[in-house]
Order: structure tokens, then sequence, then C-alpha cells
């Protein structure tokens, strides 16, 4: 009997050795928005390891046991989608396979995945999740005026656009009817450059500063549409702008614009436009 229980002690601690041995930090990378499918099965640990119809452009670099977490943007409710390869079913799937079971998740978004992964937090939480870091790149969580642009004018003169769905949740309205200070208990790490893309053709249809597709006050996790024309402060603090007031005797007012609680600003770099600022992960 003695020698029984000593055998089932050792068996016991072999497989708890094994399960921590086995034990992973998966980086997981979901995409922005794209007019082509990203989206592959995430059902095994050893899925999701190519970059599908080359979102990244292989610019994923330095790291580990990376994951691509891809969608299609054009299922129904965009960026809230919870169709077969939506973007909220893709997520939940991956999170589901790579940040549990004793493994943890490093998690990492460019522009509208952004909105794709809070909205997640504040919908869902993280009960059972094991998620280390979470860090917005360029997020889009606050929308776009060029969202708004593209559902409000491109699809009224028949553009062909994601228009009634990926850029309808992204649009400012759109990603902004959710409470954004409920993370499910994370704090958000997020990243943002100041440098226009596309000549800066752009740029004349966002509010204050922007990278060309998105204004500061999304860059910034402002808590209110706003012309914001200072750059991100490192860390959580709010924003204080002066601007001319209009009497004689009084040259500057100030204005406060404050931020969403538990997002943290990490990295904020002039050079960066949209486009390179998926590699804020480095």
């Amino acid at each position: 009997m003695r020698h029984m229980l000593i055998a089932s002690v050792f068996a016991l601690f072999g497989m708890v050795f094994a399960e921590s041995a086995s034990a992973a930090t998966y980086n997981l990378f979901v995409h922005g928005r794209s007019g082509k499918s990203h989206c592959q099965s995430l059902t095994s640990t050893a899925s999701g390891q190519t970059d599908y119809n080359n979102y990244w452009g292989g610019s994923v670099t330095g790291l580990t046991n990376v994951r691509y977490v891809g969608f299609d943007g054009t299922k129904s409710g965009g960026a809230y989608s919870w169709s077969s390869c939506g973007a909220q079913s893709q997520f939940h799937a991956a999170l589901n396979t790579f940040c549990r079971n004793g493994n943890s998740c490093n998690i990492y978004t460019h522009s509208t995945g952004g909105l794709v992964a809070a909205y997640y937090l504040y919908a869902n939480g993280t009960s059972g999740l094991s998620i280390s870091d979470i860090r917005l790149m360029a997020d889009a969580s606050g929308g776009s005026e060029l969202a708004d642009f593209s559902t409000s004018y491109l699809a009224w003169l028949g553009f062909d656009t994601l228009g009634g769905n990926l850029d309808e949740s992204v649009s400012t309205g759109g990603a902004r009817s959710w409470n954004h200070n409920s993370t499910g208990g994370l704090m958000i790490d997020v990243t943002s450059g100041e440098s226009s893309d596309y000549l800066g053709v752009t740029s004349p249809l966002l509010p204050g500063q922007d990278d060309g597709v998105l204004a500061n006050h999304t860059l910034c996790s402002v808590n209110q549409v706003a012309t914001i024309d200072r750059s991100c402060p490192i860390g959580s603090g709010s924003i204080k702008e002066s601007y001319a007031c209009g009497f004689m005797w009084l040259s500057t007012c100030y204005k406060t614009y404050y931020r969403w609680s538990n997002h943290y600003t990490v990295l904020m770099r002039s050079s960066s436009t949209h486009g390179t600022s998926k590699t804020h992960y480095r």
C-alpha cells in the first residue's frame, strides 16, 4: 500500500511538472481594416502560424510563438461580428485556444483590431483567461472620421466600400457606442504615430494631429471626439491644450481632455504613419 501511495504521489507530481513544462506564452496579432478575408481556423495551439492574406507583410520579427488572429471584415456587424469568421468570434476562438489551460498571451492589435479587442474585453471580460499584456497599436477604438466619410458619402455615391459592415462599426459613432472604461480589469497599452499617409490627402478630414487614418482623439484614448493638437503624453494623464479665446485681454484659454481609464500610452513616434505603426510591438 505504501509503495502504491508513493507511486501515486510521484505520478501526480509528474503530471504537474509535465503541464508546467508544456505551458507557453503566445503572441497574438489581430489585424485591422482589410478588404480581404484573413480568416483561418484557430482550434489548436499549432494553428494561426501563417499571416494569411499578408496583412502584416512579414513585419512581425523578433518574437516567438507568434499567432495571427484573422477575420473577415465584410461580415455583418463588422468589428462586432459573431458570424462565422467574424471579428468577435475569431478573437474569442483565439483567446480560448491560446490563453487558457496553463498558457498565457500577449495581445497586439493594429488599427481596427484595437476596436475588436477592446470591445470584447468590455462585453465579455477576462474570466479564466491568462493575458499578460495587451497593446493597441494605432488604436481605432475611438473611431475614424474616414469611416464616417465612407459610410455617409462614398456609400451614398455608390462606391464599393466595407460601408455597412466594418466601416460602420469603426465610425466615430459606432466605435464610441459602449463604455471604454471597462477593460475586463486589464491595463491597456496604446501607441500612436503622427505622420500623415497618402501625401497628406486624408489629413484634412481628420481633426487635430493624426497619423493619416486616425486622429489623436482616438490615438490618445480621449473619451470624446475632439480636435487634439497635442501629441499623446506618455502615461494615462489628461491632456491640457491652450487655444486662442478671441478676447483681447485673454491671449489663450485652456481645455482639459480626459482619457479612458485603464488606457496607458507607452509609445508615441512622430515619424510613424498609420501603416508603419504595425511595428510598435517592438
